[in-house]
């Protein structure tokens, strides 16, 4: 429990700002008692303001709170309280306020200066002062006293002006019953749960969005992969057959060089038997001129003749073998050339079909590095090397966005759970006040029973009322009246005798007993009515209590 031990007093309305004036509180009781205008009330004023900074009623904004500087002759004034008190937990703490009143040439200008609390630090012993804003100070006192700013306020250190407060308008008095009770937090508490409920509701919304669009980018980044897959082994597929293209048309190349050189043998022993064939022709002539101008014939007999004859035609024949050979391969190489030719267009044409695949290979690579730089620039995963992205890079990268769905999808997870927990509990705050609602329901059915067994009861009653008044219309009045003057005659004689016999007192006590037991039963009957009409706002209080019991247990 939190005590007050003492409070300094400097400046403050009646109290000299040149003198310290200091107040010890006794335990378990401290009277204070003085004449008017002493200062008792200073006092519980300067309490609540140590406590709760809020300012007394009728201070003019802490004009008339502070020492007037006219009365002490100043054109400054400088009023401290300082508190020393015990906290919750058992420490002594020090509260020091200190205010400032200053005389301008037209107005006087309030100013609090600091706001400080003074502690002890358990280990050294020393003295630890902390500093700090008026609003900080009004909300860390309450809590080291373990008093909540309403109690203070409009409890304990309530001032006389504002004692009366139970009885103000209604709006009020719920509102500092709110305050000193707390019933706002819970209502707080209900109206944050729903904003939340709702904001998880839009974050679900929000997150199963953010899933669509993620599953779309992890389809779209599944295609891509085996896009890539496929162009490689396309690319791989299409440089094997490059290579293989290039050492076919390596090796066509040889070959039509190997032909082109024979080429070029064949064109040289042609050139060189048309040349013999000119030089025969010459020669063949040379001779016949020569034989012409033989004077005489040779000599030779026809056994060399022929010999010469069979040796120069075998010479003819072998000629005409070599050239029937070359000519064979002439016809041979020309073929192999034609063959060779084509099949070179062939790979030409393979070649441009390989280099269109490899264009078209470059501008889908180029695609997806652009989608990947899109995906990395619009979700924000880091930076990305320059393009174009080589195999090892794509990889690395596709693996990031992975990751990353991998953690959204953990993050997604972690929400639904979070979200789960809140709807379930928010599921049972809504089965308990539903259970609440069924009960009041009950009960208000039960008293709709008690009133139409009530209006039943009423309706007999007018019933016997109204045969009471059907009988009381079919008396004879006269004969009532004749039995009232008998019995007024009876009266008088009875009185007479009573009087005779002393009674008169004794009826006198009766009727002024019949009197109050009378005057009893209306007062009891008040009180019915009053406890009957109370009894609704009975049911409605135990219904709020055993709320605030639920809540207190959540």
């Amino acid at each position: 429990m939190s005590t007050v031990d003492k409070m300094l007093i400097k400046g403050i309305r009646s109290f000299d700002p040149e003198n310290k004036n200091v107040v010890t509180f006794f335990r378990p009781l401290t009277l204070i008692v003085g004449a008017n205008g002493a200062g008792k009330t200073t006092i519980i004023e300067c309490l609540k303001v140590s406590c709760t900074g809020e300012l007394p009623p009728n201070a003019r904004s802490g004009h008339s709170f502070i020492h007037d500087p006219k009365v002490a002759g100043e054109t400054e004034t400088k009023a401290q309280i300082k508190l020393r008190f015990k906290t919750a937990a058992g420490k002594d703490v020090v509260c020091i306020r200190s205010f400032q009143l200053t005389q301008k040439a037209s107005k006087m200008e309030y100013k609090a200066i600091e706001s400080v609390l003074q502690t002890i630090n358990p280990h050294t012993g020393e003295k630890v002062c902390l500093s700090y804003r008026c609003a900080d100070m009004d909300r860390e006192i309450p809590a080291l006293m373990g008093v909540s700013k309403a109690i203070l306020e409009n409890v304990i250190f309530v001032h006389q002006d504002e004692s009366n407060w139970p009885l103000q308008d209604p709006s009020t008095l719920k509102k500092k019953f709110d305050d000193i009770f707390s019933a706002t937090r819970y209502t707080k508490a209900l109206e944050v749960i729903k904003k939340l409920h709702k904001d998880q509701a839009q974050e679900i919304k929000t997150f199963k969005l953010k899933l669509e669009n993620l599953q779309t980018l992890k389809d779209a980044a599944y295609k891509l992969r085996e896009s890539i897959a496929q162009d490689q082994e396309r690319t791989e597929s299409s440089k094997v057959q490059m290579l293989e293209l290039e050492t076919s048309v390596q090796k066509v190349d040889a070959e039509v060089h190997n032909k082109e050189m024979m080429l070029k043998d064949l064109r040289k022993l042609q050139d060189q038997v048309s040349i013999k064939t000119a030089e025969r022709s010459t020669l063949f002539k040379e001779q016949q001129r020569q034989y012409a101008a033989l004077p005489e014939e040779n000599e030779d007999t026809i056994e060399e003749l022929k010999e010469w004859k069979s040796k120069f035609e075998e010479r003819l024949a072998l000629l005409g073998t070599k050239i029937r050979k070359m000519e064979r391969e002439m016809v041979d190489t020309e073929t192999t050339i034609s063959s060779l030719h084509n099949a070179k267009t062939n790979y030409m044409l393979e070649i441009s079909k390989l280099q269109t695949e490899a264009e078209a290979h470059m501008l889908l690579k180029n695609e997806r590095d652009s989608t990947i730089q899109n995906i990395f620039f619009h979700y924000n995963l880091g930076n990305v090397p320059s393009t174009p992205f080589s195999t090892e890079v794509v990889l690395n990268l596709t693996n990031r966005i992975k990751s990353r769905l991998g953690e959204l999808e953990m993050d997604l997870l972690d929400k639904k759970k979070s979200n789960e927990t809140a709807l379930s509990t928010a599921w049972d705050c809504y089965m308990d006040a539903n259970d609440r609602w069924k009960s009041i329901e009950a009960q208000k059915r039960a008293k709709d029973e008690i009133k139409m067994g009530i209006s039943k009861r009423i309706e007999e009653k007018e019933i016997e009322r109204d045969s009471f008044e059907f009988e009381i219309s079919t008396v004879d009045v006269k004969q009532t009246d004749e039995r009232e003057k008998q019995v007024q005659v009876e009266l008088e004689r009875k009185t007479k005798q009573n009087s005779e016999r002393g009674f008169e007192s004794k009826i006198e006590q009766k009727q002024h007993e019949i009197y109050s037991l009378e005057h009893k039963i209306k007062t009891l009957n008040r009180e019915r009515d009053v406890m009957a009409g109370d009894a609704e706002d009975r049911v409605k209080l135990s219904l709020k209590k055993t709320e605030q019991e639920n809540l207190k247990k959540k």
